[in-house]
């Protein structure tokens, strides 16, 4: 195929997807004020009000995008297993899970589920379940943040997966791929309280701006190998 219509193809998706992830944010953003102008919670400031729409709108727009590798049903399983204990760490460290707790009694009783509202939209409705082990408290955009993030984490698993030595020795050695395991701990971990103290009052602002790069660099991981080769090879 010629160049030219590979570059005007390239241009037509992505003049397609801006338009349809404008929208995206568009409609959430107009829920949020419809949302606001029955209940009256608009948030501390401004930022806090936007910020669980940018988390829900990348996230839904990395897992629309993304289509993981068909591999063997072995790595599958070992992918998936891997990413249930990921997501069961970032759910702890982010603050969603943690050990059963009275704190919620009233609400969802020694065992049940309960629903608290009170704070802008993507804020509330929190899902609370609380049980003889755990608690569970599902702040909306939280939770889909790090789902998506699990996302890309499982299809990164089996794009390695197809490497000879099953990928290990290729994270390891590529920057590219290692730096996003560490942002995501930092944009989970931010959502905690202790964490958000000795960030201060931008702490929910940080951890936005860590949680788009990490998503950034997954999503665009093989582009972004491909270009530290070219430069090693230079």
């Amino acid at each position: 195929m010629p160049q030219a219509t590979l570059e005007s193809d390239h241009v037509s998706r992505l003049l397609k997807s801006s338009t349809w992830l404008n929208l995206l944010l568009a409609a959430q953003l107009t829920a949020g004020l419809v949302y606001t102008f029955f209940t009256g919670d608009m948030g501390s400031r401004w930022t806090h009000f936007v910020l669980p729409f940018i988390w829900f709108t990348a996230s839904l727009w990395v897992i629309w995008h993304t289509r993981p590798e068909t591999t063997r049903r072995v790595y599958r399983l070992g992918a998936a297993l891997v990413v249930a204990l990921y997501l069961i760490v970032m759910f702890y460290f982010s603050g969603l899970l943690g050990p059963s707790t009275s704190h919620f009694g009233q609400l969802t009783g020694p065992n049940g589920f309960g629903i608290t509202w009170g704070r802008s939209l993507g804020w509330s409705p929190v899902f609370i379940y609380t049980g003889d082990l755990i608690t569970v408290s599902l702040i909306p955009y939280q939770a889909a943040g790090l789902f998506a993030l699990a996302y890309l984490v499982y299809d990164a698993l089996l794009d390695f997966s197809q490497s000879a030595v099953g990928g290990i020795v290729g994270i390891v050695a590529c920057p590219a791929c290692v730096s996003p395991l560490f942002a995501v701990l930092l944009a989970g971990g931010l959502s905690g309280s202790s964490t958000m103290l000795l960030l201060g009052a931008y702490g929910y602002e940080i951890a936005t701006v860590l949680f788009l790069v990490t998503i950034g660099i997954l999503y665009h991981r093989q582009a972004l190998t491909r270009q530290y080769h070219q430069f090693r090879g230079n």
